[in-house]
């Protein structure tokens, strides 16, 4: 089975979120025997390429991103055919535009905030994903959600029946986070929590979604009460002015650490090393941090709505991302308790040998197969 696996963030620097999803994905696709070819137009690396994107086989379209997007969206050609001949499966991985080809075609989404939350992705071409979702709606085999708040989302847009074609696949969370990174990985980070001083972490892109303005003021609040730090790891995102001003004025400016961003072991450390994991972002399609920092036994904070109670489960301390005062209470009971730290690590582990890139993969291959014989 030739699988081309449409994928614009596989060619990509840095491996987070989206990039991190395609990269599993296929490479567990890969030990299950598919012969995945990854293709897009989009890649970030000059000639000659990284050792690893060649031998990964991807396939570059020679046509800019923007002018291809906007190509199929009203035209049937040029089909991905031309790239990849003798496809048998195309899947959309991770994009947000149609997709040409003559072959069974399953498209993944991972969450509808430019339609659902507009206010979160000022930067985001809504009127491609709205295209994009209709097309997928009216043709495509298989339309796989990453969670159930997701694909509630798309059936509520859909306003039609999606029947059996409807399916939600799981993310994974990597073996790596449930072991211990090298002991002097942290020596790498140009800036660095205080070391043994008790510290609380976020990481991600740091965009309103998030939710940061809060946290940071929320942990201005009480950060008289414990001697903790706060580490916020990632970059800053689009409109992230109020941000860089929250944090520039801040009471507790002196107790947080922005290390940029981090490689994995790096961010395996953090996790390890943190007293709590905060993530109260505001609308989610899954929430992989969550299960990450639960795998290196890190206790997690996070919020009470959209995708993240049906990630996190029963095993997070969950709260209501709007209200300083409770993400405040909730960051003191977490320093100050060590009873309830311990349950929320014990819990989340368990929690996280649930999600695997393996039964993710699997998943799909068998959703493969029933699209190839239908």
């Amino acid at each position: 089975m030739k699988v081309a696996y449409f994928s614009d963030s596989f060619a990509k620097r840095e491996r987070f979120g989206l990039s991190r999803y395609s990269h599993e994905m296929f490479h567990q696709l890969r030990a299950l025997n598919v012969d995945v070819v990854p293709t897009s137009p989009h890649n970030e690396f000059n000639e000659p390429w990284p050792e690893w994107l060649v031998h990964s086989g991807f396939r570059q379209i020679p046509i800019k991103r923007a002018y291809l997007a906007s190509l199929w969206s009203v035209a049937p050609f040029p089909r991905i055919e031309r790239w990849i001949p003798a496809v048998d499966i195309v899947h959309s991985i991770d994009i947000d535009y149609e997709i040409r080809s003559t072959a069974p075609w399953v498209a993944t989404f991972h969450d509808l905030g430019p339609l659902t939350r507009p206010e979160f992705f000022s930067k985001a071409h809504p009127w491609l994903l709205r295209n994009y979702v209709r097309a997928a709606v009216r043709r495509a085999d298989a339309l796989l959600c990453v969670s159930e708040a997701t694909a509630q989302e798309l059936r509520d847009i859909a306003g039609v029946p999606l029947g059996d074609r409807l399916v939600v696949v799981s993310e994974g969370v990597g073996a790596e986070f449930f072991t211990a990174p090298p002991a002097d990985t942290m020596r790498g980070l140009a800036t660095r929590p205080v070391e043994d001083v008790p510290y609380f972490l976020f990481t991600g892109s740091m965009n309103p979604r998030k939710n940061l303005v809060r946290v940071v003021r929320a942990f201005a609040s009480i950060a008289d009460r414990i001697p903790h730090q706060l580490v916020l790891t990632g970059t800053l995102g689009w409109d992230s002015s109020e941000l860089a001003k929250e944090l520039a004025q801040s009471s507790a400016a002196a107790k947080i650490v922005c290390p940029g961003y981090v490689s994995n072991d790096q961010l395996r450390a953090l996790y390890a090393g943190s007293s709590a994991f905060l993530f109260p972002s505001l609308y989610e399609g899954f929430g992989l941090p969550i299960l990450e920092a639960m795998a290196a036994g890190c206790p997690v904070l996070t919020s009470n709505l959209s995708s993240m109670p049906e990630v996190a489960g029963d095993a997070a301390l969950l709260v209501d991302p709007a209200s300083e005062r409770e993400l405040g209470d909730a960051m003191v009971a977490l320093a100050e308790d060590a009873g309830l730290r311990k349950r929320y690590v014990e819990a989340g582990l368990a929690r996280a040998r649930l999600f695997s890139w393996a039964s993710c993969a699997a998943h799909t291959l068998r959703i493969y197969q029933q699209v190839a014989r239908s």
